[in-house]
C-alpha cells in the first residue's frame, strides 16, 4: 500500500512511513546516501481496525495513529537485546467513533483528537491522561487542526470558518501517574522509573518521576544505619557500663567531637581519599571489617582462658589490647586477601561483579555469611542451648572457659559450612546475586557514603544513647548486681530495656540525620538516579536533587514545583518518622515506668 504519511527523524538520518493500513516501515540512510528499510512494524491498529488518521509527535520519533474503533496508538523506536525495533508504548480509547483528526502540540507530548461526532479531546500521551473534553460540536467532514506555536491555543479550519480554544494545561506532564507509576518513555524497552528532568534539546521528554528519589534516599539511610547504629549503641553501651569514668571523660568529648567535622569535608575525604582505595582494594577493605569483627571476638575467648589469679592484675591493660585488635586485624586481612580473593573470584572482585558469565557462588557465599552467623547464634542459643549448658557444667569452672573458646571455633567452622551449602544450594538453581543484589563496581557507591556518612552520624547517636543509659537508676543496677547477676546480664537485661526509649530516640535522630544529608551524598554517592540495591553502585537523594537543580529551575516550570514537591516528600518522611518515634518511645517510656 501506499505510503500516507512521513515522518523524519529529528537527525536526518533516518525516515519512517505509515499506509493507509497502519503499517509502519522505518527508513535509514545507508553509507550510500540511499534510504534502505530496515524494520516493518504491523501495528495493533493494522491488526484489529483500519487507519483514520496520522500525526508525528512532538520530537519526530513517535507516530501517533488514530483507529476506526476510536482509539489512538503511539508507535516509537525502542531499544531491545535485539537492537531497536518499532513497538508499541501507548494505546488510548478516546471514542466509540471513529478518529478523524489528530493534531500534535509544539510544546508538550499532547495531542488534539477529534471523531466522526465532533467529539474533541486533549489527551497527554505519556501518562496516557486526558486533560480536556469538548461535548460534540458541528466540524464538518473535511477540516484541519493545529496547536498555535505556543501550544497554548488549538485551531479548527472547516467550511464554516475558524473555531478557536484555549488549551489550559500549564503542567501537562505533572500528575500521580508520572511522578508515583512506571511511565513508557519513548526509546525505553518497557515502562520505568525515571528521573531526568533535563533534556538535549526543547524536544527532549521530561521524564520527572520521583520513585528514583524517594529510593535513593532510602538507600542512604539504609546503608548509614546499617554501619552508624550498630557502632554507635554498642559503643555507648561498653561506654556506660563497662568503661571506668576515667577512660569515659576521655572517650566521650573525643567521640563528639567527630560531630565538628563538616559535612563538606566528609564528602571531600570520601570522594577524593577513600573512594579510589576501595576501588584498587574492595576485597581488603571487605574482609578487614568481618576480621575485626571475628578477632574481637575471639579476644573476649581467649581473654576468659587467662586465670583469674593472672587476669585481674592485667585488667588494666584489656583497652590498650582492645586498641591493638584492628590493626592486627587489618593487617591479616591484608596478608589473606590475595589468595583468598584469586581462591573465590579467580582474579578480582571487581572483575567478577562485572563479568555474568562467572559462576555465582562466590558472591552468594560472602552474602549468607552474615545470615549464616545470624542462624548458628539462634541454633546454639535455641534449640541447642540446653544439651550445650548440660555439656558446659560437667566440664567443670576451669574446662568452661575451654568449653566456650572450642565452641565458638565450631560455631565458626559452623557458619562457613552452612554458607557453603546455602551459596552451593542457589547456584544451582541459577540464581545470580549479580541480577539484583549485587552488579558492576562504581567508584562513588552507597558502601562508601555509608561509611562516610556513618561517621557523621556516630556522634550524634552515640551522645544520646550514652545519656539515656546513664539516666537509668543506679539502684536498678544494684538491686540486679545483689541477686547474683553479672555485669553483662545486668546490662542486656536490666539498663538496655529500661533505656530503651533513649536509644530508640537516637536511633531516630541519626535516621532524620541520614535522610537529610546532602553534601556526602552529592559528593560520594555518584548523584545517579538508579534504582537497585547493589551496595557497589550510586544513587541520588531528594535532598541532593533540590540542592543541584533548584538553584537552575526555570521559575513557575513543571520542573520547579515538582522540586517543590519532592522537599514536601522530605519533610513528610521525617515527619512519620519522628511520630512514630514519638510513639514507640512513649510505649518504652510507660514500660520503663514501672520499674
Amino acid at each position: 500500500m501506499s505510503p500516507v504519511g512521513l515522518m523524519i527523524g529529528a537527525l536526518e538520518d533516518s525516515v519512517q512511513s505509515v499506509d493507509s493500513s497502519g503499517k509502519v516501515v522505518r527508513w535509514e540512510l545507508g553509507a550510500n546516501g540511499v534510504l534502505t528499510p530496515i524494520d516493518r512494524y504491523t501495528t495493533h491498529t493494522a491488526q484489529w481496525s483500519a487507519l483514520s488518521a496520522s500525526e508525528p509527535l512532538l520530537g519526530r520519533s513517535t507516530w501517533m495513529l488514530g483507529s476506526q474503533g476510536g482509539e489512538i496508538e503511539a508507535v516509537s523506536l525502542t531499544t531491545s537485546d535485539s537492537g531497536r525495533d518499532l513497538r508499541t508504548i501507548h494505546r488510548i480509547l478516546c471514542s466509540n467513533a471513529a478518529i478523524q483528526s489528530i493534531a500534535s502540540s509544539p510544546t508538550h507530548r499532547l495531542v488534539a483528537v477529534a471523531d466522526k461526532v465532533g467529539g474533541l479531546k486533549i489527551v497527554h500521551v505519556t501518562s496516557e491522561r486526558l486533560l480536556a473534553q469538548l461535548d460534540p460540536i458541528e466540524l464538518g467532514d473535511e477540516y484541519r487542526m493545529q496547536f498555535t506555536r505556543s501550544g497554548r491555543e488549538l485551531l479548527v479550519c472547516s467550511d464554516e470558518g475558524f473555531k478557536r480554544f484555549w488549551v489550559r494545561g500549564d503542567y501537562p506532564e505533572a500528575s500521580f501517574a508520572s511522578f508515583f507509576t512506571p511511565q513508557w518513555y519513548e526509546g525505553y524497552p518497557e515502562p520505568s522509573y525515571v528521573w531526568q528532568s533535563s533534556t538535549g534539546s526543547s524536544q527532549g521528554e521530561p521524564k520527572l518521576s520521583l520513585i528514583p528519589l524517594i529510593f535513593g534516599t532510602l538507600k542512604a539511610t539504609f546503608y548509614s544505619m546499617l554501619i552508624a547504629a550498630p557502632i554507635a549503641i554498642l559503643a555507648a553501651i561498653f561506654g556506660s557500663e563497662f568503661l571506668s569514668n576515667t577512660w569515659r571523660s576521655r572517650f566521650k568529648p573525643l567521640i563528639e567531637l567527630m560531630a565538628s567535622v563538616p559535612s563538606v569535608v566528609l564528602g571531600f575525604i570520601g570522594a577524593m581519599v577513600l573512594a579510589p582505595i576501595m576501588r584498587d582494594s574492595l576485597f581488603v577493605v571487605l574482609l578487614s571489617v568481618g576480621m575485626i569483627l571475628f578477632f574481637f571476638v575471639l579476644a573476649a575467648h581467649l581473654w576468659i582462658l587467662i586465670p583469674t589469679e593472672r587476669s585481674i592484675p592485667w585488667r588494666r591493660f584489656r583497652l590498650p589490647l582492645i586498641f591493638m585488635i584492628p590493626p592486627l586485624a587489618i593487617l591479616v586481612a591484608v596478608w589473606v586477601s590475595g589468595p583468598l580473593e584469586r581462591w573465590l573470584f579467580g582474579s578480582s572482585m571487581q572483575s567478577w561483579l562485572s563479568d555474568p558469565q562467572q559462576s555465582s557462588w562466590p558472591g552468594w557465599f560472602l552474602l549468607m555469611i552474615p545470615l549464616s552467623v545470624v542462624g548458628v547464634v539462634w541454633l546454639f542459643s535455641g534449640p541447642m542451648a540446653g544439651a550445650l549448658d548440660w555439656v558446659s557444667r560437667r566440664t567443670g569452672f576451669e574446662g568452661r572457659a575451654v568449653w566456650q573458646t572450642l565452641l565458638f571455633f565450631v560455631a565458626s567452622l559452623s557458619v562457613l559450612f552452612l554458607a557453603f551449602l546455602i551459596a552451593t544450594l542457589f547456584t544451582g538453581f541459577d540464581w545470580d546475586a549479580r541480577r539484583g543484589l549485587l552488579g558492576a563496581y562504581q567508584e562513588r557507591n552507597a558502601l562508601l557514603v555509608g561509611g562516610i556518612l556513618g561517621f557523621a552520624i556516630i556522634p550524634l547517636v552515640y551522645t544520646l544513647a550514652d545519656d539515656a543509659l546513664q539516666s537509668v537508676p543506679q539502684h536498678l543496677r544494684s538491686a540486679s548486681l545483689g541477686c547474683g547477676a553479672t555485669v553483662w546480664q545486668t546490662t542486656i537485661r536490666v539498663v538496655v530495656p529500661t533505656a530503651m526509649s533513649g536509644l530508640f530516640s537516637a536511633l531516630m535522630i541519626g535516621f532524620g540525620r541520614a535522610i537529610g544529608e546532602t553534601m556526602v551524598v552529592l559528593m560520594a554517592a555518584g548523584n545517579t538516579p538508579l534504582m537497585d540495591w547493589n551496595p557497589f553502585n550510586g544513587y541520588r537523594t531528594l535532598s541532593a536533587t533540590l540542592a543541584t537543580e533548584l538553584p537552575e529551575a526555570a521559575r513557575g516550570s513543571t520542573h520547579y514545583h515538582t522540586l517543590f514537591l519532592a522537599a514536601l516528600l522530605l519533610f513528610i518522611f521525617t515527619l512519620v518518622a519522628n511520630t512514630c518515634a514519638e510513639w514507640v518511645r512513649m510505649r518504652f517510656r510507660k514500660r520503663a515506668y514501672q520499674l
